[in-house]
């Protein structure tokens, strides 16, 4: 019934599972950051926090590589 091929959904499961988490974990990290980020203004926490909640990790990337590295 089932065959033993390595692409087969229910072998990849486990890999996409801890890369999702890994994601959302990042992404929390990410947030937390912006709302305890002094250097920048309170319009610009709202958008990053907006941004990283409706367009999920390329926001948060974008923020690490910009703003959380000054820090």
């Amino acid at each position: 019934m089932y065959s033993n091929n390595a692409w087969h959904l229910g072998a990849w499961l486990p890999v996409i599972v801890i890369f999702g988490l890994l994601i959302a974990a990042f992404e929390v990290w990410m947030i937390v950051d912006v709302a305890l980020n002094k250097k920048i203004s309170d319009r610009a926490k709202v958008w990053w926090i907006i941004g990283m909640v409706l367009i999920h990790p390329f926001v948060a990337i974008a923020y690490y590589f910009t703003d959380h590295r000054k820090r």
